[in-house]
């Protein structure tokens, strides 16, 4: 028996995504048709399904664009990674018409508190979890008091409350040369006064959150996760170029536990860091699949897979801690530039 999933548009793994199912229902001799969507002409990652479509650009038609889709391809499962809040609150008009739909949460409040970084830690705090001290900020004012009195033994960094990939993360560094900040943006490193002198002179201000900034290392923990129980994991402890891939220990356990809490649906992500005792604390929560979730398919546990059957029907909740138990083998990867022949037609293309 067909059975299909439809990946919309996502984040940076939607490729790494569908090669991930793909592969799974091969290996494990189950027929599943994948269906993907963007808004854009990325053909690199629409390609790679069954079948392609275009979204609609334009919102107020995204639901019946779903709708249309769902009954005339009979489709049974759909994932998001982008526009998750979107999905949430239309959840029930979408689940109405018999597909069963993965936003990483189950309530529009979940995704808008994992946004919201400092909401998140003091959550964190109230259910007994390590969690990196966080300090919101409302004004450049106060930022340069706090900055001038610090808060916190360790060095100070600073980031947006809300925001993705990294996105306006420095670490205040008083050593580096103001020019540093524009030769070398990729040390995320700032010397605090410019800082400060950029942000009194801008015309608006985001809320911010001041941050110790933590020796690490840093784990990046991939986790399929149904209504708060986690079914399967991987660990990535990064260290310099590599990762490490891992599925036990404190930060692990640690990520597992923060799911659990948030009460994470699907494919979502928990990064920790570890303090200068070198324990992990929780610094984010992603309700939606990491950049790197194509590395872990190298420990053997195809997380993409999993879920899919998962929400396929095609896989029992035991089945699938049980397999990610056994085939789980420790590696190490690291990133590559690489470049693929990119197809300018899709045959795979459907109205």
């Amino acid at each position: 028996m067909t059975t299909r999933i439809w990946l919309m548009e996502g984040l940076s793994s939607q490729r790494d995504i569908i090669q991930g199912i793909t592969a799974f229902s091969k290996s494990h001799q189950v027929d599943v048709e994948v269906f993907a969507s963007h808004r854009h002409q990325r053909n690199e990652i629409l390609s790679q399904a069954d079948f392609a479509l275009l979204e609609p650009a334009d919102e107020q038609q995204r639901l019946n664009f779903i709708l249309t889709t769902v009954n005339k391809y009979a489709i049974q499962a759909i994932h998001t990674g982008r526009n998750a809040l979107w999905f949430e609150t239309h959840r029930a008009a979408i689940e109405a018409c018999g597909v069963r739909l993965a936003t990483g949460a189950t309530r529009p409040d979940l995704l808008e508190l994992a946004d919201d970084k400092v909401a998140f830690a003091q959550l964190m705090e109230k259910h007994g979890l390590p969690v990196v001290p966080s300090i919101r900020v409302n004004s450049a004012a106060e930022l340069r008091q706090l900055i001038a009195a610090s808060p916190f033994s360790e060095p100070l960094c600073i980031k947006p409350v809300t925001g993705i990939y990294g996105m306006g993360f420095w670490r205040f560094d008083d050593s580096v040369s103001p020019m540093a900040t524009f030769t070398h943006p990729e040390n995320r490193k700032v010397n605090a006064g410019l800082y400060l002198n950029a942000l009194e002179e801008s015309d608006s201000f985001e809320p911010l959150v001041l941050m110790p900034y933590l020796p690490g290392p840093e784990y990046s923990v991939d986790i399929l996760a149904e209504r708060g129980t986690v079914l399967a994991a991987v660990a990535r402890r990064k260290e310099g170029a590599l990762q490490y891939l891992e599925n036990s220990g404190e930060a692990f356990e640690l990520a597992k536990a923060c799911a659990q809490v948030m009460g994470a649906d699907g494919l979502v992500n928990v990064q920790t860091r570890n303090d200068s005792s070198g324990k992990p604390v929780l610094l984010e929560i992603n309700m939606r699949p990491s950049g790197g979730i194509g590395y872990t398919r190298f420990s053997g546990v195809n997380l993409p897979g999993l879920f899919a059957l998962r929400q396929l029907g095609l896989m029992e909740p035991q089945a699938i801690i049980d397999e990610a138990s056994r085939v789980f083998s420790p590696a190490t990867v690291r990133s590559v530039t690489d470049v693929i022949n990119y197809s300018t037609a899709l045959p795979n293309f459907i109205q």
